[in-house]
């Protein structure tokens, strides 16, 4: 069974980004860091470090949990009309009395790097995504990565969530050259889970359940891209058990080092794709799988 590391990929990504970065004006992340959940804490501080790894400015906006929606909407305005400001995004859970969905409605959708308000989406959905969200796009440059032809292919998605299954699952049912699957959105409660994913050549997960997809739910031959995130006493595991499917399964992400360092690497592709944007550049890549789900296509 061969283990999917996910470094190699977000290397390349960053490598790409580096090509294209301008050092007289670099893209700019504002980061909405809302009350003091640990793990948000812990995932913007990442995204600081890595952003100015690449040289990448990124700002860390930490806001009161006791702050209305309305000065948060108003904050996110002055950021989302700024020149100096090309990508902004919200780190989760909020603490309660906001609504994401209330606050990424204020987020210019040109500037949305998580490509999740209604514009985007739709676009999405049409087949023409100005973002992919990070971690379906981190998912993808995996797939791409190592090879992993879905065309034709029977694809379970696990999990529909608007962040995670849903969009990948519309993604990988598409008339692409990296799509065309025939694609089954399942979940946590999808009735007798395995009859469904035993079925499937590549299955993709992000429930964030712990030890949820086994050797007993794979098909022996198939393919695991992980994208579960759960915290345990031992640190960061999947949403699959991977001890389990080694001799059973062809090829899987480990977590954590599997998706994980590649939707990072996901959102400054989204942020420098905006900046380009900004510059009314045409998105053109050297990376040939960067190329194939973002490029020959002009800024919209």
């Amino acid at each position: 069974m061969e283990r999917l590391l996910g470094k190699p990929v977000a290397e390349r990504v960053l490598n790409e980004i580096a090509g294209l970065l301008d050092p007289s004006d670099p893209p700019k992340l504002v980061i909405y860091l809302i009350g003091s959940h640990p793990s948000s804490e812990i995932y913007a501080r990442s995204k600081v470090r890595k952003g100015e790894g690449i040289g990448i400015r990124t700002e860390v906006r930490k806001l009161s949990p006791d702050i209305s929606p309305e000065e948060v909407r108003a904050l996110i305005l002055v950021d989302g009309g700024s020149d100096g400001v090309d990508g902004i995004m919200i780190e989760s859970p909020l603490p309660g009395g906001l609504d994401m969905s209330d606050l990424v409605g204020a987020i210019p959708p040109e500037k949305d790097v998580e490509g999740v308000t209604c514009e985007n989406y739709g676009l999405m959905s049409l087949g023409q995504p100005r973002f992919i969200p990070p971690t379906p796009l981190g998912a993808l440059l995996v797939m791409l990565h190592y090879g992993i032809d879905v065309n034709g292919k029977d694809v379970v998605v696990v999990g529909r969530g608007r962040n995670v299954g849903r969009p990948l699952s519309t993604l990988l049912s598409m008339k692409t050259e990296w799509g065309n699957g025939t694609v089954t959105l399942a979940h946590s409660g999808t009735a007798d889970l395995g009859s469904v994913t035993r079925r499937a050549d590549v299955i993709f997960t992000g429930v964030g359940r712990e030890g949820l997809i086994g050797r007993n739910m794979v098909k022996k031959g198939a393919v695991v891209i992980d994208m579960g995130i759960n915290a345990v006493d031992s640190g960061i595991v999947g949403d699959v058990d991977v001890d389990s499917l080694d001799g059973w399964a062809s090829m899987v992400t480990p977590t954590p080092g599997g998706t994980g360092p590649v939707t990072v690497s996901a959102i400054f592709l989204n942020l420098m794709m905006a900046s380009m944007m900004r510059r009314s550049l045409d998105l053109s890549f050297n990376d040939k799988i960067i190329q194939a789900l973002y490029g020959q296509r002009r800024s919209p």
